[in-house]
Order: C-alpha cells, then sequence, then structure tokens
C-alpha cells in the first residue's frame, strides 16, 4: 500500500445487523430452555451463564458458532451438539377404540420419590437422559398408556429434566416472546401475529418516513427497522424527555446506526414548535476557540436543532407515509391532532389491547373527512393437536393479542357541494290529452335542477383546473 493510499472502513451489512449466521462476542443472544421459556444473554467474552436448575456454560464454548444447534450440558460447564429430543420415524396410528378413560394415572404410580430423584440430578452427568429414563422405568401406568400419551410424557420430563438450551438470534418475534413470558404489560400485550398485521397495513418498506407513537418499550420501532433494512427515517413522538426504546439495545444495532434512522421529537415541539429552544450557529473559528466540554456541548445542541429542523420539515410539508401508534394515551383526542402530519392516501394504523379505546376513536374518525373508512380489527391464531383421526384445540393459551385500527388519511376538497337532484316518477298524459298544470310545474323544476348542477359542476373543475 502506497502513503497516498488510505483504507476504507469496511460497510456495515444490514442483512448481516438483522439476520446473523453465528454467535458474535458481545451480541445479546436468546436463550431457549427445553421448558419453552426464554431468556436474554450478552455474549461476554470469557464469561460465565447461569441457566437454573438447566446447568452452567462457559461462552467460549458457542462464541462463533452457527445458531440453530441444541447443546447439552454434561458433567462440570461441558458442552456437546445434540440433535432433537424426541424423534420417531413412523407415528401409530391409535385404534378408534383406544384411549385413557380407564387409566387411574395418580401419583402414587410413580414409585420413585422427590429424595431419590433429587439424589440422581447430582449425580447424573449425561444431561439428564438417566434420570428421564428411570422415571419412566418406576412409573407403573407407563405401559397402559396410549401411544401419544407416552410421548407427552416423555416431553414432559425432558422439559423438566434435560439440561439443554438453543441459542437464536433475537429479533422481533423473539423480543415477544420474552416479553409476554415476563413482563407482557411493557409491550401493551401485543401478539405476533397483531404486529405483523400492523406492519402490513401500514406497508412499511425500504425508504420510507414514518411517525410512531410507541409505548412499548421500542417493539413497534424496531419491527420497522427490520423490515426497513437500513433505509428510511423513523420519526418517535414520545412525552418524556427521551424516548422508551429499551428493545434496541437487544437487537445489537450500533448506535450510530439508530441515530441515523430514528429521530425523536417531544409532545411540546411537535405541537408548539415556537417553544422549542433556539440555537444560534457560530462561525468555526469561535468554535475552535471554546473549551473542550463546551465545544462538545456545542455540537450536541446544534445536532439537536439540525434534527428538529429536519423534522419539522417532514411534519410542516406532510411527508410522513404512514402513521403508527401503540400507546397507554387517550386516542380519540391524540389522533386528530396527528392526521395533518401524514400524506394523502397513506395508512393509518392504531394498536391498543383494549376493544373499547379504539372504538371510541373509531367513532371519532368516522365524523373526520380526513381519514376514510376507518377499520377494527382482531387477530386470534389458536394452537390444535391435530392426530389420526383426532383434532382438538389446545386447553390453555393467551387470551389475545389486541386490536387493530385501520384507515386511510384523504383530503377532503373544500369547493364540492353537493347537489340532490329529485327524480320523481313522471306522469304521463294520456294519448290526445293536454298536459295539466302539475306535470308541467313538476318538469320546470327538474330541469332548473339540471341546470343548476351542471353549472356547479363546470365551476368546480374550472377552479380545480
Amino acid at each position: 500500500m502506497t502513503s497516498n493510499e488510505t483504507t476504507q472502513p469496511a460497510e456495515i451489512d444490514i442483512h448481516d445487523q438483522f439476520n446473523p449466521a453465528k454467535i458474535t462476542e458481545g451480541n445479546y443472544v436468546m436463550i431457549k430452555l427445553p421448558s419453552q421459556n426464554v431468556r436474554l444473554f450478552r455474549m461476554n467474552k470469557n464469561g460465565t451463564i447461569n441457566l437454573g436448575k438447566f446447568g452452567t456454560f462457559r461462552v467460549n464454548d458457542i462464541l462463533g458458532h452457527p445458531f440453530g444447534y441444541t447443546y447439552e450440558i454434561i458433567g462440570e460447564k461441558q458442552l456437546r451438539v445434540v440433535s432433537d429430543q424426541f424423534n420417531k420415524d413412523t407415528v401409530d396410528e391409535l385404534e378408534p377404540d383406544e384411549n385413557n378413560q380407564e387409566l387411574n394415572d395418580d401419583p402414587s404410580a410413580q414409585q420413585l420419590t422427590m429424595e431419590e430423584i433429587e439424589q440422581l440430578k447430582k449425580e447424573s452427568a449425561d444431561g439428564g437422559r438417566e434420570i428421564i429414563e428411570k422415571v419412566i422405568s418406576s412409573h407403573s401406568a407407563f405401559l397402559k398408556k396410549t401411544t401419544f400419551s407416552q410421548e407427552k410424557y416423555i416431553k414432559r420430563k425432558e422439559q423438566k429434566f434435560l439440561k439443554r438450551f438453543t441459542p437464536m438470534p433475537v429479533g422481533t418475534s423473539e423480543l415477544i416472546e420474552f416479553y409476554l413470558d415476563k413482563e407482557a404489560h411493557k409491550v401493551l400485550d401485543i401478539s405476533e401475529e397483531s404486529l405483523g398485521l400492523i406492519l402490513s397495513l401500514a406497508n412499511i418498506k425500504p425508504g420510507g418516513t414514518y411517525l410512531v407513537v410507541d409505548d412499548m418499550s421500542g417493539l413497534l420501532v424496531a419491527a420497522l427497522l427490520e423490515r426497513m433494512q437500513g433505509e428510511g427515517t423513523i420519526v418517535v413522538a414520545h412525552e418524556s424527555e427521551h424516548a422508551n426504546l429499551d428493545c434496541l439495545k437487544y437487537m445489537n444495532l450500533s448506535e450510530e446506526y439508530i441515530e441515523k434512522r430514528v429521530k425523536s421529537i417531544n409532545w411540546l415541539d411537535f405541537f408548539e414548535p415556537e417553544q422549542a429552544d433556539e440555537f444560534t450557529e457560530q462561525p468555526p473559528e469561535k468554535v475552535r476557540s471554546l473549551r473542550t466540554h463546551q465545544r462538545r456541548q456545542y455540537y450536541r445542541r446544534k445536532t439537536r436543532y439540525d434534527n428538529f429542523q429536519l423534522i419539522r420539515n417532514i411534519i410542516d410539508n406532510k411527508k410522513f407515509d404512514a402513521l403508527l401508534v401503540g400507546t397507554d394515551m387517550f386516542l380519540p383526542t391524540l389522533i386528530p391532532k396527528l392526521l395533518p402530519a401524514v400524506g394523502g392516501s397513506r395508512p393509518i394504523v392504531i394498536y391498543d389491547p383494549r376493544k373499547e379505546s379504539l372504538l371510541e376513536t373509531s367513532h371519532v374518525l368516522q365524523k373526520d373527512l380526513r381519514v376514510l373508512a376507518p377499520t377494527l380489527m382482531e387477530t386470534r391464531v389458536r394452537k390444535y393437536q391435530t392426530l389420526p383421526g383426532r383434532f382438538h384445540p389446545h386447553m390453555t393459551m393467551r387470551g389475545g393479542g389486541g386490536y387493530v385500527l385501520w384507515g386511510t388519511r384523504v383530503f377532503p376538497s373544500e369547493n364540492v357541494n353537493a347537489v340532490k337532484i329529485t327524480r320523481g316518477k313522471k306522469r304521463k298524459a294520456p294519448e290526445g290529452e293536454a298536459k295539466t298544470d302539475d306535470v308541467k310545474k313538476q318538469e320546470t323544476e327538474q330541469a332548473q335542477q339540471e341546470a343548476a348542477a351542471v353549472k356547479i359542476n363546470a365551476e368546480v373543475a374550472t377552479e380545480q383546473s
């Protein structure tokens, strides 16, 4: 390399950021446990991760490995890759009259005591498989169960005793699963199906500019960033000093990337821009003469001012491609105030875990000529168990995933006046009989109405052209 050549920093591949192939040091990774619960951990080099009863392992043992493998903890923090917990090449079909109706499967059927099982846990060094085999062999009613009941029993014991885990990359689907398991209120109890419906109705795509009200810990913003793939701008309106975007830290995105794509503005600056802090740009020589902390403070104020001017330009020129709302604020008064910032023929999508709030908002928007056809929707997906000859839903599931209100932003014309033309049934005079005064009056009024309508339509067409 010659002295005149300079090395350029490698561009970040957005596809690799949102779809990583390997476990990377410093990134957050989702760990799925045999119990089907999930946990989030940061992959710190030389660190150790404790999974509770499922064991402990060293981070270095999985760094650089591809996602998707299932690991088993054996011995003292040792790992080995395993296949699926339960595989069968063929599935036995149930006989028409085969069932567990006469089976008395009470706790006394298990001959092992809790103390013996706890001792097996301490002595087991094969990831829990030996414990499961002894629990099955000690169950006096196991062989009396149907084939599918045996499989269910084995699966429950695997979820309880196996010391296994599966690392997964973090996306919005995984974040929903994580929050619903721990703190569902932080994401307003939204389901994966509702989030997918919101993105579809809002027509989220790369290069768009979107106004977002996100009181869901940043989950809505994270979903938009995934769909936009590094192109476009998101403006987050919020009530606090800073927007709550906690979900973004789990997405393993750099601060520079987030600052470039996500802008924020509080409600005071949004609705009363004249109250915003003033800023006067200084000449470069004066900036260089400032002390270090003063110069940093100046550049921070300049960055905030530039972002504010960018956002105000989008708001004032109605350049937003969609409005997406997920908040606990009072929607019937909030949404009408946000409509002027959205462009024409652009979607308005509102999420709320409560139907009543969206119903009231829908009634307000139905009277607002700026929103076309507001429609209230609900998503509900129920899991079913399917067996040969048998089909029934799972007995337990979440109650629902919230409600979505959707409409289209339009600009009603103020120059169009509706003219109603009454077309009554004409009464023809009998052949050879002169028209009566009533018939003549009806024909005259109808001709006047048609002439007035033609005149008004012609004036409107002239003004619009």
